[in-house]
């Protein structure tokens, strides 16, 4: 079982010197207002968390830690035993007995990991989703992680491929934009035949167009040798800018040898590499050496082929002027025929740049199946949790799960992307997030599928039209597209009333702070076995609640993991039959210890500090009239 074995606190400015060694099953620490219980806490959370200053923990270390230090002793599941230093502005130092070897903390979390949870906390978690999902994650904490890094990589992924495509449509735009100025040829051309002069003999015509077409025949040969020469100068370029790049950063490694510090493993690594270096560079020098035969072999053929275009051109000029009374219209269809044929390599390179986002488009849809895939993976894993759990509550408290039902990040960039649109896009965002998840309205936008758009009460033809003009092949539309919603987690409360409904549940949002507590309580006990470490567990809870139920559910988990309560109600370390007790006392501007030890030891301060004294003790007695 993990555990923690102890807390040293030295040189603190609020606390003595002092050393809490704690029991493996159940601990209480209590004292009066002010004696520094909930400080102890978060000293222990700043020693074993990886953001160990954030908010709140960060100003109580600065003022009651100052310059000294936190030592915590931790036992992890296998037996292995740790002890994490921790200084102010100072990540946790972990060290490995029994050699003290330094190990960082990110490598052992998982072995060291508890749960804390301060003041107000576990009210907190019933009011808000997103609370409540991490606590059931806990549950399946390594495995959420890692599904959750594939989640980040796949969106990175699809960031990248968005670029690609959008990259790919400006080009297809660009190139539609000059093909306009081609608009026309064909009608251009159609008239100028239609005042073909009379006097044009038919062998002419043919001679005339068929030394036009070589011509054109002339420019897709130019095309092809330009198009070819230049993908193998880019590899050629590419290639030597990786080469380039290695002989930098290891000329600079071995001239900068003496900065490192950990010499003897660069040494080693700059050996080995290098040997291999050389053998990429005779891979490098192989390919390059191919792809230069290859573009000398294109340009050598090139030049040949250029003056044999040369000549076929003046032959093709000396045609033209043969043609004396008929000159200028065979020039003027010359011309015309000329920027027909640029307009059809402008439009071959639509074809061809559209092929490539093609295929980008399909790889899109590959990258959103496995992110649907992983939010899947991610649902179906919670649910199983849930079900544990629920099998661990036996229907007092109820969890249910809605897949991706947690919609603020969609509803807020949908509303951001439609500024601007002219629409009041209030209520329509309100209603699209509820009908449609992120892929499926990208999908939508991009299919502009006004028909499905129009399935929403409020959007008619029009509204459909203006929200996919201002959304289609946007940076925000492939933005919504790979948008997680984490799935929503209803925590519930059975409602008793005069007649019990088996099925009478309310969503701890309804409850009031008390049942929210009522409600979260035992589910923080079900999902985890990590140390749990809770401020004030009593808080809003009524004390019948607490002796009926919690010191039940106390005593059964104490024999399954350690637990460490702040409290200032007697009736958590009296009825749950705390193994060791703490109180603490301030005086003389220190917090030190008061006394230690089992109920029996501390139960004249229980009664004392909790109870508010014998003599009240025996009043409510006597008034309780309690024999």
């Amino acid at each position: 079982m993990k555990k923690i074995k102890s807390l040293e606190i030295k040189n603190s400015p609020f606390f003595e010197d002092i050393t809490i060694k704690f029991d493996e099953k159940m601990n209480c620490i209590m004292g009066g207002r002010g004696t520094g219980k909930s400080t102890l806490l978060y000293f222990l959370k700043s020693a074993l968390s990886i953001d160990s200053q954030k908010g709140k923990t960060d100003g109580i270390l600065k003022s009651n830690l100052g310059t000294g230090e936190i030592n915590v002793e931790m036992e992890s599941v296998d037996g292995s035993m740790y002890r994490i230093i921790k200084t102010f502005n100072e990540d946790p130092q972990p060290f490995k007995h029994p050699n003290s070897d330094f190990i960082a903390l990110p490598r052992i979390i998982n072995e060291i990991e508890c749960d804390f949870y301060e003041t107000n906390m576990i009210e907190e978690i019933g009011r808000t989703p997103i609370q409540r999902l991490e606590l059931i994650d806990k549950k399946i904490n390594i495995d959420i992680k890692d599904l959750k890094k594939q989640i980040l990589t796949s969106q990175i992924e699809l960031d990248a491929n968005a670029q690609d495509i959008k990259t790919k449509n400006n080009q297809i735009k660009q190139l539609h934009n000059s093909i306009i100025q081609y608009e026309n040829i064909d009608i251009d051309i159609e008239e100028l035949q239609k005042n073909e002069p009379i006097n044009i003999k038919p062998d002419e015509k043919i001679e005339f167009e068929n030394a036009d077409i070589n011509e054109k025949k002339r420019t897709d040969e130019k095309r092809f040798f330009q198009k070819t020469a230049g993908l193998y100068n880019d590899l050629q370029n590419r290639i030597s800018l990786i080469d380039n790049d290695l002989n930098e950063i290891y000329k600079n490694s071995i001239l900068d040898k003496d900065n490192f510090l950990n010499k003897e493993i660069l040494d080693e690594i700059i050996d080995i590499t290098s040997i291999n270096n050389s053998k990429l560079k005779l891979k490098f020098s192989e390919i390059i050496k191919i792809a230069n035969q290859n573009k000398e072999l294109i340009i050598d053929k090139y030049r040949l082929i250029s003056v044999k275009h040369e000549s076929q051109q003046a032959e093709f000029v000396q045609l033209k002027q043969k043609f004396e009374s008929n000159r200028d219209y065979f020039n003027r269809l010359n011309i015309l025929t000329n920027r027909k044929k640029e307009k059809e390599l402008l439009s071959k390179d639509i074809i061809e740049i559209d092929q490539k986002k093609n295929r980008l488009i399909e790889e899109r849809r590959m990258l959103i199946d496995k992110l649907n895939n992983l939010k899947n993976k991610i649902y179906t894993l919670r649910l199983s949790a849930i079900k544990d759990i629920n099998n661990v509550l036996q229907g007092d408290v109820k969890i249910t799960l809605k897949f991706s039902g947690i919609i603020n990040e969609f509803e807020n960039k949908l509303r951001d992307a439609m500024k601007g649109s002219g629409l009041r896009y209030n209520e329509l965002v309100t209603k699209i997030v509820e009908t449609f998840k992120p892929d499926q309205f990208a999908k939508v936008i991009q299919d502009k599928d006004i028909k499905t758009l129009k399935l929403i009460s409020g959007i008619d033809e029009i509204r459909s039209e203006t929200i996919i003009d201002s959304l289609f092949d946007t940076q925000d539309i492939y933005q919504i597209e790979s948008i997680y919603c984490e799935d929503l987690p209803d925590f519930k409360l059975r409602i008793e009333g005069d007649l019990v409904l088996m099925d009478n549940y309310k969503n701890s949002d309804e409850l009031s702070m008390g049942q929210r507590c009522t409600t979260v309580l035992p589910i923080i006990f079900a999902v985890s076995n990590n140390p749990l470490i809770i401020d004030q567990p009593e808080d809003n809870l009524d004390n019948k609640y607490i002796s009926s139920k919690i010191h039940e559910i106390i005593r059964t988990q104490k024999n399954e993991r350690q637990l460490i309560f702040i409290t200032h109600n007697p009736n958590i370390p009296v009825l749950s039959d705390s193994e060791f007790n703490l109180f603490l006392n301030y005086e003389n501007k220190k917090s030190d210890r008061l006394i230690e030890g089992t109920i029996e030891n501390v139960k004249d301060e229980i009664i004392t500090i909790l109870e508010g004294g014998k003599v009240a003790f025996n009043k409510r007695k006597e008034i309780y009239d309690i024999k």
